[in-house]
């Protein structure tokens, strides 16, 4: 059964009787541009806490990006940290810089004891470390985490220490992007008739709104797993599309299991959606084009914010008689960040059937991922 609500986080007010008592004031003139600095500072403020609010929370304490410092008593370097959560561990990964796809200085085991996370060098890390004396088993790692900072010290001849700081996510620069004029509302927060189900286009659709106007996937009926992909009702060619969406915290799963979903453009060619930040950024990770390319860089964010693709997708090109002349091409921004350039795609995603034409379909795979201000223009 389909919900739909109005979001009160757009309709709050302040209430409530203000009073103000005044004692022996003096009205004075006010320099102008001192008002309309102060009016700007509270209007940016206002501006940042809707945006704030409309960018999510991730749910946890510790995971993120952190940045800072490795110091010795002759050396100073830049480190980077991404935290990740898992079952009953944190996975605390250090590097010379963000990206990551370099080699790992150090990786920690991290466990929250009492008010902190306690960093524990881990012997046999599953991601590459440098080869080099500080990644060596007489090197000895040890660190902790506690609100905001990230601190600890390796042994390696003399002891030098590294201190880190938490880096805010940032929101995407298209978050919130509205409709351009003559663009097709796909899910405006409220209506899904855009929508039906890919399995069968009579059944209910049986995926929700919720009360804050997102589209969430929902994998069961009468309380047993029922996979339900939702198409649209119109058929693309060559379109622009922007979707935003939100993963859910699971920490308890792994690889694939981790808030699984995906973009799939005319039905067979798929945009990965998954929650693999401070991961790799394999094809089969956030961003990836399915089993057939990586994206150029990891770029996604952890579960619980709001982030957003802007995908502009050229259809096959076919003959008269049927024969494929041209393969498939996008080009995909996630959270702003241009990640495919014109890349060509020239396999269907599971050994699906290529067409010119055909559905945008958001997949359920077994996880609560939610969507919300979808829409698509076409270019064709």
């Amino acid at each position: 059964m389909r919900r739909t609500f109005s979001s009160p986080a757009r309709n709050h007010a302040l209430s409530g009787p203000i009073t103000t008592r005044w004692h022996n004031f003096t009205p004075r003139p006010y320099p102008m541009n001192r008002i309309r600095l102060g009016a700007l500072a509270m209007g940016l403020s206002l501006v940042s806490i809707l945006h704030a609010a409309e960018f999510g929370a991730i749910p946890d304490p510790y995971i993120g990006n952190w940045a800072g410092t490795l110091k010795s008593k002759t050396k100073e370097a830049p480190v980077h940290a991404s935290v990740i959560a898992y079952k009953n561990r944190y996975e605390v990964t250090l590097r010379t810089e963000p990206d990551t796809r370099k080699p790992a200085i150090v990786v920690f085991n991290g466990k929250v004891q009492m008010d902190q996370l306690v960093l524990e060098q881990d012997p046999s890390p599953a991601i590459p470390v440098q080869q080099n004396e500080r990644a060596s088993n007489a090197v000895r790692w040890s660190g902790q985490a506690k609100g905001d900072e990230m601190t600890g010290a390796f042994t390696a001849g003399e002891t030098s220490a590294f201190s880190l700081k938490r880096i805010p996510f940032q929101p995407s620069p298209t978050l919130g992007d509205k409709a351009p004029v003559g663009a097709l509302v796909l899910f405006d927060g409220k209506h899904i008739n855009a929508w039906e189900s890919k399995q069968a286009s009579a059944d209910a659709i049986q995926w929700i709104v919720t009360e804050s106007g997102a589209l969430e996937v929902v994998s069961q009926r009468a309380g047993k797993r029922n996979k339900q992909d939702l198409r649209t009702k119109e058929n693309f060619g060559d379109y622009r599309l922007h979707l935003e969406f939100k993963l859910a915290h699971k920490p308890e799963a792994t690889g694939q299991g981790r808030s699984n979903s995906g973009i799939i453009h005319l039905g067979v060619y798929e945009t990965q959606i998954l929650d693999s930040f401070g991961l790799y950024g394999r094809d089969n990770e956030c961003g990836g084009i399915y089993k057939t390319r990586e994206p150029d860089r990891n770029v996604g964010y952890p579960a619980g914010l709001w982030q957003t693709y802007d995908i502009e997708f050229k259809a096959p090109r076919f003959s008269g008689e049927g024969k494929k002349t041209a393969d498939a091409r996008m080009s995909v921004r996630l959270n702003g960040a241009l990640i495919h350039h014109d890349v060509t795609v020239p396999n269907p995603t599971g050994g699906g059937k290529e067409t010119a034409r055909g559905p945008i379909v958001l997949q359920d795979h077994g996880n609560p991922v939610q969507f919300r201000n979808i829409w698509a223009v076409k270019l064709d």
